[in-house]
């Protein structure tokens, strides 16, 4: 758990090694009263893109230094902020600024280089090839899988992706997660899930394997098909499912519990209460996309700020989830400062329809400085990347350590929610 040098400057990371939904105490001890110093945390991707994040702190009449108590005086973030060299790592200066992180190799750990510089240092400083030595490094090995969590590459029928299952016999309540505008498929809340009890999987619906490359339209057959795979396997509980989406996954989750009777969470993540862009076919009728114009898009300092692109959900009733018809719970997770698009405004619109249906079957959480990409916790802050399907960097929104925060507030409402509501008896929120 600690490193000393020869100097006799001790860096301690509590815990070497976790789960990466945990957080870690951070301390140095041997420095010289008053003494100034940075902290430097540094990883690399599955790309090999290097990642890194620092603070200014300055020793106290004994030496030491505590993340945990202690303000940072400066570098990527201000204030105490126990976790902030983890929640505000960022594309170093030689790399492209706008590069999101995006966790690829889930069975392989993020390993986090922490280190302890003399003096009030800079980015361009602790990267330079003469850079000074540390006064002393840790490695941090975090971990999105725990003991025993099982990876299973999923093929069934039309469904891809892959399915996390925890360690032991179960059954366990079964989970459908998905991302979206990005495609692919992307595994590292699912990993993170199962690794807190749930069998989840990780689905993808465009742009992968032989998955249709664009949106160009959505079938409930495909996600029929997904709850059956769950339903079906021994290992999950066969009552009932969950679904966890974020961004246009979080209007195919309200989807999902409203035409699909086995889905009984629902987990929407600045989603929107209306289909949106690609038309969703169900047996009996089609419902269309709420449609883009991106002439209402603005440039602020060549990034992208869509808020204003999406049309009006309610200028297109025939777009929206009827989600009052579903025999199902709803938890909204919204972030206020959200930025890709207006989704305080479409949580809100959603809320009201059950209210005004007598439902009580839901819960909204809206935090304050929290942007589009509410990940779980201590996954880096990104407030602008580049999009792929716009070719430009887009606004996310939101401010660093705020944002960080709420994202350990909505993980611990997302996995006591999804098992209150699939585990416990079922009865009104």
């Amino acid at each position: 758990m600690s490193s000393t040098s020869q100097d006799g400057v001790m860096l301690s990371v509590n815990p070497l090694s976790c789960l990466h939904d945990e957080p870690v105490s951070i301390k140095v001890s041997g420095l010289k009263p008053g003494q100034d110093v940075t902290l430097h945390s540094s990883m690399k991707d599955v790309r090999n893109v290097h990642f890194m994040s620092y603070a200014h702190y300055r020793a106290d009449g004994n030496g030491e230094v505590d993340v945990d108590v202690m303000e940072s005086l400066g570098g990527e973030y201000e204030g105490v902020f126990p976790m902030g060299l983890f929640g505000s790592l960022a594309p170093a200066p030689n790399e492209y600024k706008y590069t999101r992180f995006f966790k690829r190799d889930v069975e392989n750990p993020n390993i986090v280089t922490i280190s302890v510089h003399d003096g009030h240092l800079s980015a361009e400083t602790l990267c330079s090839p003469e850079a000074s030595k540390p006064l002393s490094s840790v490695v941090n090995e975090r971990h999105y899988m725990a003991p025993g969590v099982q990876r299973i590459p999923v093929r069934y029928g039309k469904v891809r992706g892959s399915l996390f299952l925890p360690p032991g016999d179960g059954p366990f309540p079964g989970v459908v997660d998905m991302f979206g505008t990005a495609g692919g498929l992307l595994e590292f809340r699912s990993a993170q899930l199962a690794s807190r009890g749930f069998a989840s999987l990780a689905l993808a619906f465009f742009n992968y394997d032989d998955l249709p490359k664009g949106l160009e339209e959505f079938d409930i057959a495909y996600f029929e098909e997904a709850v059956e795979y769950l339903l079906k396997h021994e290992k999950v509980i066969n009552q009932s499912v969950g679904v966890i989406g974020i961004s246009k996954g979080g209007d195919l989750a309200l989807s999902m519990a409203t035409y699909i009777p086995e889905v009984k969470a629902a987990v929407a993540i600045n989603g929107c209460n209306a289909n949106v862009q690609a038309e969703f076919k169900l047996s009996s009728r089609i419902i269309p996309g709420l449609q883009f114009d991106v002439s209402r898009a603005k440039f602020e300092n060549e990034i992208l700020d869509c808020f204003d692109v999406l049309d009006d959900s309610l200028s297109m009733p025939e777009a929206i989830i009827p989600v009052e018809e579903a025999d199902a719970n709803f938890l909204f997770l919204v972030g206020r400062d959200d930025r890709n698009w207006k989704s305080v405004e479409y949580a809100d619109h959603a809320v009201n329809r059950l209210i005004r249906a007598g439902k009580s079957n839901f819960e909204e959480c809206i935090y304050n400085d929290a942007g589009h990409l509410i990940e779980p916790p201590y996954s880096p802050f990104s407030r602008a990347s580049y999009h792929g399907l716009l070719s430009s960097p887009n606004m996310w929104g939101g401010q660093t350590q705020p944002h960080c925060e709420a994202q350990v507030q909505a993980w611990q409402r997302v996995t006591n929610f999804l098992f209150k509501t699939l585990v416990c008896p079922r009865g009104k929120l």
